[in-house]
This record gives structure tokens, sequence and C-alpha cells, in this order.
């Protein structure tokens, strides 16, 4: 937590008290009413740049305190644990909730983290690709039409339909979003054939591996798997697949405990950038949470496939363990 510490009224005037003052309202500004610093700037008449001289000379001057709750701080501890043991570029972990918080709004607050990790590569002429699933939907959804300025949301599968149309429907997304005009999963290998033949194919698919940053998740290999609730597989195929030996999936393509897309799944009617592109891709955020996900996340990162980790402190608790 941030907390300016605002100037006693009436004090007595020293050298340098005008320079304080205007610390004091940047940083009040700035962390309290969340002002953007350009936002700050044009309030107090300021280049931006002295904004950031005025913020950093707060924090070095005792004008602005850094508190960190101790659940946070835990969450922090582990997430540079994970860094570290798991090869991982970054790692974003979320504290803890009660044992009796439903899981959907520990997910909310996970999407959360990543929507605001991935904030910090928006800007204009950015390319994101995205891999489609729940939880990717709901951090597009938290993206603001200020952030996504000139931004293009390029999908690196074909399209899932119960997400793609609520996301093309949205007044903040739709404008930015580059859609590939073939489904995940075709109903059958000539039908994904003729697909991946299609210019308007390749062309959304080559932008998604121009992407500045990747946004994706996992699913399980169980009956509760997101690919089964929106249709792609039936509970029977993922009994199946996991007979074979897969252990989840990724932008529809299935894979093993090292990470190895599962021939024989749904690999040669799949529709999208292939796995192993993942790994000469830059700032690929993989955001996924809960205990059943532990065994998928662990292979794709494994794999490589995984730059950056968003997650909450159980599982990646687990993670660690294994």
């Amino acid at each position: 937590m941030l907390t300016p510490v605002p100037p006693s009224i009436g004090g007595p005037m020293t050298s340098g008290s005008g320079d304080v003052d205007l610390m004091v309202r940047a940083a009040w500004l700035y962390y309290r009413d969340g002002l953007t610093q350009a936002q700050v700037a044009k309030r107090l008449f300021v280049s931006r740049q002295t904004v950031g001289r005025l913020l950093e000379a707060a924090l070095e001057q005792g004008i602005v305190r850094i508190e960190i709750e101790p659940g946070h701080m835990a969450a922090m501890h582990l997430a540079s644990e994970a860094r570290s043991a798991l090869r991982l570029e970054d790692a974003v972990v979320v504290p803890a909730d009660a044992a009796d918080v439903p899981f959907a709004r520990r997910n909310e607050r996970v999407a959360a983290a990543a929507a605001a990790y991935l904030r910090r590569f928006l800007h204009p002429g950015v390319v994101v690709g995205v891999g489609w699933g729940d939880t990717v939907a709901r951090v597009l959804g938290m993206l603001t039409e200020e952030s996504l300025d000139g931004v293009t949301i390029a999908s690196a599968s074909g399209w899932i339909q119960q997400f793609t149309e609520s996301l093309a429907a949205s007044s903040v997304l739709a404008k930015h979003l580059k859609l590939v005009p073939a489904p995940m999963v075709a109903s059958s290998p000539e039908a994904a054939q003729m697909f991946m033949k299609e210019d308007a194919v390749r062309d959304a698919l080559s932008c998604a591996e121009q992407a500045g940053v990747t946004l994706s998740s996992v699913g399980s290999a169980t009956p509760a798997a997101s690919a089964v609730r929106s249709g792609l597989v039936s509970d029977d195929d993922v009994a199946r697949f996991a007979a074979m030996g897969a252990v989840g999936d990724m932008m529809g393509e299935w894979f093993d405990s090292r990470g190895r897309p599962l021939r024989g799944a749904t690999s040669d009617r799949r529709i999208g950038i292939a796995l192993e592109r993942l790994r000469s891709l830059p700032n690929v955020i993989v955001v996924a949470a809960g205990l059943d996900k532990a065994e998928a996340l662990l292979a794709a990162i494994r794999a490589g496939y995984v730059k950056v980790l968003v997650t909450d402190e159980p599982t990646v608790l687990e993670l660690l363990r294994r």
C-alpha cells in the first residue's frame, strides 16, 4: 500500500517547501486519486517527466511510504521462489483467499492481476496474441479503451463461439480484434487443411506470430475442463485423451506431462499457431489457477511455453511441491 503523507497545514515555511508541496500534490493525485502521470502533469501544469521525478523524490524523502501487508508479502516471496525454481521470466501470485470464498471469485482476482500485468505492455502499435478461454476472456474484458489505444488483439488460434461472439460484441474490444476466420478445431483433418490454405486464416495467424505479448491459459484433462464446457470436446474425448497420456491443453492443443503435443487427439484438426512457436515468442503470459490445473501448468512451463505465470497462492504452492 502506498500512502502519501499530507504536509502540516499552517506549519512554518522552510526552504524548498514549495517543492515539497508539489511532491505531495503529485503523490496524492497519482496514488490516492488514481490519475495517470500524464493527467497529474496536466493538473499541475508541469511536464510528465517532472511528475516522474516528483514521485521518485517523494519516495526517497519519505513523503510516500510503502507498506506491504503480510499476506501480500508472502505472495511476493512465493512469486520470487517460483521465478527461480520454475525458471520463469516473471511470476505474479495472488494471495490466498479464505477457504469459503467461491472459486469464481478467486479466479476473478487472478484475472484482474493478469490484466494489470498485461497493461504494462500495451502501447500504440503493439500486437497482443491471445489463446481463447474463460480466464483470457475475463482478462480482456477488464481492459479499458484508453489502455487499448492503437493495440491489435490477434487470435493465436481459431475461434470458440461463446468467447469470440461476446468479445466481438464489446464496444471496447471489437475494433481491436483480429480474429481467425475458422474454428479452433475443425470437423475433420481435411477441413482443417482447407481452412489453413485460406489467405485470411494465414494472415490472421501470421499477425499473432508477430505479437509483442501473448496471453493464454491452460486447461486440465478432466471432465470439468473449459474445453468441455465450451463444446470443443466431449467428456468421452477428454477421458480418451487422458488415457493416451494427456495432462491438459493450451490453445486447443493437448499435451503430455512433458508438454509434447499429443498426436491423435485434436492436433490434426486444430487451427492455430504451433505450441512450439511459443518458445520463441516474447512475453508469453499464462494465467491459470486451480489445483486441477497444476499438472498441466507444470508441463507447459517445463516445455518452455510459459514466460510469465499469473496464478494464485494455492496453485503455486502445488507447483513448487511437485
